[in-house]
């Protein structure tokens, strides 16, 4: 069963008004993309359509956890997401490139799979850096491999400059 098929959603036959469909975003949704930054979690993605004469419109809204590494120490780091993104879907006969936020599907077109919109809605929640923090996500990163990164900090800054770019440096300084 491909994991995928629950994001189709038939919209041949909608009439102008408002429906709401809910998405349950697990591990098997996370193998069907490639993507080494998010192997699992668990979320529901509550999507509002909003269906007019000539476009609708998409309201994702992420709501759970990833489970991803930490950026500092590379243990696991389980991540809060509460995010929200809007697409909007126009109907045309002729060919246009489709934008970041707005799709052009044909009018004859009876479904639209929305997966990779909620892969993106996810994947857009998370935080440029990704890493243990106890006042943002409670968790805190692994004592001992901070205390290595500091020992090869300090060991790094004892070690001084490197000979070879002192000579490189006395090069340009004698040009008398």
């Amino acid at each position: 069963m491909d994991a995928l098929t629950d994001f189709v959603i038939p919209i041949i036959g909608l009439k102008s008004g408002e429906y709401n469909y809910q998405f349950k975003v697990d591990r098997e949704f996370f193998k069907e993309f490639d993507n080494t930054d998010i192997q699992e979690g668990c979320l529901l993605v509550d999507l509002i359509l909003k269906k007019r004469s000539n476009h609708m419109e998409l309201i994702f809204r992420a709501n759970g956890s990833v489970n991803c590494l930490c950026d500092r120490c590379g243990c696991d780091l389980k991540l809060p997401i509460d995010h929200q993104e809007i697409r909007i879907v126009k109907f045309s006969h002729e060919d246009y490139d489709n934008t970041d936020d707005i799709l052009v599907i044909g009018r004859e077109e009876h479904e639209i799979n929305v997966s990779h919109i909620v892969y993106e809605t996810v994947f857009l929640g998370l935080p440029i850096r990704k890493f243990h923090d106890y006042e943002t996500n409670g968790q805190i990163c692994d004592k001992d491999v901070i205390e290595r990164l500091n020992e090869y900090k300090k060991n790094e800054a004892n070690r001084g400059v490197d000979d070879r770019w002192s000579a490189l440096k006395k090069l340009l300084t004698d040009k008398d």
